[in-house]
């Protein structure tokens, strides 16, 4: 008998704006870690549970998170920033999940090495829900960071 798997998948686009507007840098991952807790919260929204979305993204500089990990490796200073948007695909891809954060000018200047998806604010809350650590790329002072994560379930 023919066995059926919901798999999900995701990608990061980041894209770095200079004070003036102008895309100094881009990078994209085809493929990156969702956690056990991101299981977790799947399955609870799934069953009628009320556990709380991502709502909430970070940076950071460290790397070598997994499955298993709750939190970024090294999280820059502040608090997570509050996600722009969250939006399901349409189409072909209406099972997609489209998250979107804009780190605006002075917060997580760094270089940054690894980010995340989170469902709190506290950046030492242990909730990471989704991680990727395939970036080194700095983030100056007056720059500005839109991290668009893109989360598919199953086939598209």
């Amino acid at each position: 008998m023919p066995r059926s798997r919901v798999k999900i998948t995701q990608q990061v686009n980041y894209k770095c704006y200079g004070p003036d507007g102008k895309l100094k840098w881009e990078h994209n991952t085809p493929k990156n870690t969702l956690t056990e807790l991101m299981d977790v919260l799947v399955a609870d929204r799934i069953s009628g549970g009320t556990d709380t979305l991502c709502t909430h993204c970070h940076c950071g500089t460290g790397s070598g998170q997994g499955a298993a990990s709750t939190n970024l490796a090294t999280p820059c200073a502040e608090n997570r920033t509050a996600v722009d948007s969250t939006t399901q695909g349409s189409g072909a891809a209406d099972n997609d999940v489209v998250i979107v954060t804009t780190f605006p000018a002075g917060v997580c200047t760094a270089s940054i090495e690894e980010a995340g998806l989170f469902s709190d604010i506290d950046r030492t809350v242990e909730d990471m829900k989704a991680y990727d650590d395939s970036l080194s790329k700095s983030k100056d002072a007056a720059d500005s960071l839109v991290l668009t994560w893109t989360l598919t379930f199953g086939a598209s």
